[in-house]
């Protein structure tokens, strides 16, 4: 039976008084150091500290997606279509750069985090907290030195001939960008989500001022993007890291614990960062930033471009996944209650939860898409690039292998059996057997391997699962049922499409029939239901300040 235990977790935590009251940014509650010393730290991730963090989770996540939305269009119709295509390669290329210096120090401090801040040991947690960020952000600016005179000698490949120059410039970006993303990472796995998404929020809307500010009064091209780029990211990780150090000064229980448990867990984390580490390099020609540079060697700058955009949307729609958008929340919950309790169909069953709302999400955009998406992405893109409805709509079927992908690497993170996930290679393999198929499939070559190699590499992991006792059973009934919902939706769409020739009526009806569906039989167990209700109630309930 679906359950969260919150029976037994109580909000004593000081995430949870923290959101209690009134609060700056990144100022925590000046009474903190008065709070009882008996405040148990188990309970940091229980029912109500969730739901209290709900708020400035969803504002900030909020806020991006509307900075992220905002950016990806202005840049895909004001940018020279050969200058959006080396903006393309440019954030591949730091993508990579973060996939290659990650030997496992972030897997490690996301899954040992929680762990000590559940048992009450915040003393080896800051210890690991601070330790871990600096090698972090030192590995990234190392690769990124050790990288930029390859990038001088081989970015003609890459179509970045006249924009060489720039490399080194955005090599900045990526050390401020990929260490903004570690530390909101690493405060999310705090549940301090109050200074992980505002910090990134305001950096985001900096760049969005920035980028409007100068097609206003200049002239907006690939130089100003990245200064504007290099001011935002700073701007956020100056912002997380002044709220970490005001939430850890203000912890009266810094001190609880004890250091002796890195001595007594050294071996233990060392080989979980390691074969975290391999995990990542086994999965590095997977993805989106591979996919990038293998269109930019083989296809060119306008297939880059229409592939860059597609895969920005993709990109985006990833986020708001719940396996992505909530993961700062289900990880660090999976982790501790797993620690707790050792309750392995527990988190079987959130991950079916999590896989079906993930569905629900995406079912009706794919039938949209594929409807009406053609004549809305041209208009918005100034007609440049409408054929990437078609692309997205793949992307997004792609989404869904993905996003049961990461939820059955978090069952092996948190039962320890990371060796599972070599099983990326077979997600790395398949990029190679898209390039005999580039003549026949041109752009879809990437997306049908990249689909079909995740749905092996998941079968796999499910088997292995259950190899080490860790029975996955996948909900094929309630799953079925969504996907039917958006093929008879899609499919009415299409035909009065056909007979009315208005892309307007078509989308209203998809949206009205796929809508009509999940009212009248949800694709939810009645647990968990119950479960859901619940945490919405909790957000309605006034707070006393």
């Amino acid at each position: 039976m679906l359950h969260l235990g919150c029976h037994s977790w109580q909000p004593y935590s000081i995430f949870a008084c923290n959101f209690n009251l009134p609060t700056t940014l990144i100022s925590p509650p000046q009474d903190l150091q008065s709070m009882a010393p008996e405040i148990n730290s188990k309970k940091s991730y229980g029912f109500a500290a969730i739901s209290k963090s709900l708020k400035p989770f969803l504002i900030g996540k909020g806020v991006r997606l509307f900075v992220s939305v905002a950016v990806i269009l202005l840049l895909a119709r004001v940018l020279e279509e050969a200058q959006y295509a080396v903006y393309v390669s440019l954030t591949a290329l730091v993508t990579i750069v973060g996939a290659v210096s990650s030997i496992g120090i972030q897997q490690s401090m996301l899954r040992y985090i929680p762990e000590l801040r559940a048992s009450g040991n915040n003393q080896a947690m800051y210890w690991m907290f601070i330790r871990g960020m600096l090698l972090r952000v030192g590995l990234v600016g190392i690769v990124l030195l050790i990288g930029i005179p390859f990038a001088f000698k081989y970015g003609h490949n890459l179509g970045l001939d006249d924009w060489l120059w720039v490399v080194p410039w955005y090599a900045g970006v990526g050390v401020l960008r990929l260490g903004a993303l570690s530390l909101s990472q690493s405060l999310e796995a705090l549940l301090w989500q109050k200074q992980a998404q505002y910090g990134m929020a305001i950096g985001g809307f900096v760049r969005l001022m920035g980028i409007v500010l100068v097609m206003q009064f200049g002239q907006l091209d690939l130089w100003a993007v990245v200064l504007i780029e290099l001011v935002s990211e700073g701007l956020s990780l100056v912002i997380m890291t002044a709220g970490w150090f005001a939430m850890r000064s203000a912890d009266v229980h810094k001190q609880d614990g004890s250091l002796e448990w890195w001595p007594e867990n050294r071996k233990r984390v060392y080989r979980f960062g390691a074969w975290s580490g391999l995990m990542n390099q086994t999965r590095m020609l997977y993805g989106s930033s591979p996919n990038r540079l293998m269109t930019a060697h083989y296809l060119g700058s306008a297939d880059l471009a229409l592939f860059g955009f597609a895969d920005s949307l993709n990109n985006l729609a990833t986020r708001l996944m719940p396996t992505k958008m909530m993961m700062s929340m289900i990880r660090p919950v999976f982790i501790a209650k797993y620690s707790e309790e050792q309750d392995f169909s527990l988190l079987s069953d959130l991950s079916n939860l999590v896989y079906r709302l993930n569905l629900s999400l995406l079912a009706l955009p794919i039938a949209l898409l594929l409807v009406a998406g053609e004549p809305v992405l041209s208009w918005l893109t100034a007609g440049k690039y409408g054929e990437a409805a078609y692309l997205l709509a793949g992307f997004l079927a792609l989404m869904l292998t993905e996003g049961m992908r990461t939820t059955l690497e978090l069952l092996v993170q948190a039962v320890e059996k990371n060796q599972i996930l070599l099983t990326n290679l077979i997600q790395s393999v398949s990029l190679f057997v898209a390039i005999p198929l580039f003549p026949i499939l041109g752009l879809w070559a990437l997306i049908v391997v990249n689909l079909l190699g995740t749905m092996v590499a998941n079968f796999i992991v499910v088997y292995l699962l259950g190899r080490h006792g860790h029975d996955f059973k996948f909900d094929w009934a309630l799953s079925a049922l969504v996907t039917g919902y958006a093929a008879v939706a899609g499919g009415l769409g299409y035909w009065v499409l056909t007979l009315s020739g208005s892309y307007i009526a078509a989308a209203l009806v998809t949206t009205v029939v796929f809508a009509i569906g999940m009212v009248v039989k949800p694709p939810l167990r009645q647990t968990e239901k119950d479960m859901l209700m619940k945490l919405i109630r909790s957000q309605r309930k006034p707070r006393i300040t």
